[in-house]
């Protein structure tokens, strides 16, 4: 008996599996030391916080338009459905490395004539076992099958965090659009006061001959050029509001009581503006971005894999116990015993044609192409937070000219009032000043939201904080896997 049993417990002392690559190492990342848009009078880099850092652009609309979004939408719903699937897997996988444990019972009784007689014969027989399973882990293929669910895991986590960040700046940005655009409804309405006010001017002078036909038509033509514009932006209006319909799940009444259209520009602008920030260094803010963060773990999670390929093609030990009770009642008797059993069953693959060895290759590709999933995802973000911080600093160059501008159209609309009022010009030259100053109005409109936006846009691409260990920026790479070296094949 004791030679069985130390022939038993052998298998338990290797059950920490044996290495069959080396230990995952991150990829060496080649990031930027600084951002290239950045100003160069940037202020500190400021933490925007994860929650809440909307309400920096004090507009109560996108307030309430993000608390909508966040109590609905099906966005959020699915990604969350997606972590609670990734969650369930590595649940499962880890539980797969552990003895499984399962019961039987059984009850059986029959009842029978004796001969030829009336005697009944009666017997009666139960039996309850249990059965334990276990796989020996010798490689580390459940080892490694479970790491990989777990990387996974976290993996969909950044994924989460991602949308849900997309979401909430696509409805801050939505809003800010929103808003811009009933503001320049507005400033087009009263360009077509001014022109319908120049028609009627020129068509008096028509009847007194004093232009000829052609200036009206002219006129005409501005005017319809003009209406044309204005329906053209009540449908933009629309569409942005129908956008926020389907991110809020608020109805379009709503919205447009929140965001009417009623409101005047002027020269303080009624659109939000955004906190003076920068972005922190880039190694920063990538390394614990969540897209980044996501592909990373997408390529730990197909390292792994390629051990799980290797272990495939190598023998498999599992170990069984069963142990079984058993009673049973007879003519009046009754007799009981136990009994047990236990026992390890050997499978090795012999031969696959093949099939074991294509299944590693399969992995070490699918490897590579996660490491250049990565580098795409680095080069993305980078990318999107400079064209993001190229947008900040255009806006803001453009509102103090279209504000310089505004105010020059501004002095000459009110000195062309006062040289009408006095009868020096005509009021063919007040209302050119006041299609001027609208002009003007618009573009500082225009150059106020892009701000704001730009702002959302920013926010949006650098990445609220990110709780996973960031990826180390001087991780060194496996030999051969190293990123941008165009090798990473994985192969030992």
């Amino acid at each position: 008996m004791r030679r069985f049993s130390g022939f038993v417990w052998l298998p338990f002392v290797l059950t920490g599996g044996c290495a069959l690559q080396p230990a995952y190492q991150r990829p060496a990342l080649d990031l930027p030391g600084e951002w290239s848009n950045a100003p160069a009078e940037a202020p500190s880099p400021e933490t925007v916080e994860r929650e809440g850092w909307w309400a920096l652009l004090g507009d109560p609309a996108v307030d309430r338009l993000v608390a909508a979004g966040l109590r609905d939408n099906p966005t959020l719903a699915e990604a969350a459905a997606r972590v609670d699937q990734a969650r369930a897997v590595a649940t499962a996988e880890d539980a797969r490395r552990k003895p499984s444990l399962g019961a039987t019972a059984n009850l059986a009784g029959s009842r029978d004539r004796a001969g030829s007689g009336n005697a009944m014969l009666s017997q009666a027989s139960a039996d309850i076992g249990a059965n334990l399973a276990w796989e020996l882990d010798l490689w580390g293929r459940l080892r490694e099958t479970a790491t990989a669910a777990r990387h996974r895991l976290t993996a969909r986590t950044a994924d989460a965090e991602a949308a849900r960040l997309s979401i909430l700046a696509e409805i801050a940005d939505t809003t800010l659009a929103l808003r811009a655009c009933n503001l320049v409804h507005g400033i087009r309405e009263r360009d077509i006061g001014s022109r319908e006010v120049e028609l009627k001017i020129i068509e008096a002078r028509l009847a007194f001959g004093y232009v000829a036909p052609v200036a009206v038509a002219t006129a005409r033509s501005n005017l319809a050029s003009a209406r044309t514009e204005r329906i053209a932006q009540e449908e933009s209006c629309r569409r942005l509001v129908d956008a926020l319909v389907a991110l809020s799940g608020l109805d379009a009444a709503t919205i447009s009581r929140l965001l009417p259209r009623d409101i005047r520009a002027n020269d303080d602008m009624p659109m939000p503006a955004p906190p003076p920030s920068a972005p922190a260094l880039p190694a920063t803010i990538l390394l614990r971005h969540a897209g980044v963060v996501a592909a990373e773990r997408e390529v730990a999670a197909r390292w792994s894999e390629i051990a799980v390929a290797r272990a495939e093609r190598l023998p498999r030990i599992d170990l069984t116990v069963l142990l079984t009770g058993q009673w049973l009642r007879a003519l009046g008797s009754s007799d009981s015993w136990a009994s047990g059993s236990i026992g390890a069953g050997l499978t090795a693959p012999l031969y696959d044609g093949g099939a074991g060895a294509a299944n590693v290759r399969l992995a070490e590709a699918s490897y590579r192409e996660a490491v250049a999933q990565l580098i795409f995802a680095v080069r993305t973000a980078v990318r999107d937070v400079e064209d993001a911080l190229a947008a900040q600093q255009s806006a803001a160059a453009r509102i103090e000219t279209s504000r310089e501008a505004l105010a020059a159209a501004q002095f000459s609309l009110a000195a062309s009032e006062a040289r009408w009022r006095a009868g020096s010009i005509a009021q063919l030259e007040l209302e050119e000043a006041r299609r001027q100053s609208n002009r003007a109005q618009e573009s500082v409109v225009a150059a106020a939201a892009d701000r704001a936006r730009a702002w959302v846009a920013l926010v949006r691409r650098t990445g609220t904080p990110w709780q996973a260990p960031p990826i180390e920026p001087g991780a060194g790479s496996v030999p051969g896997d190293t990123i941008g070296s165009g090798n990473g094949n994985g192969r030992r």
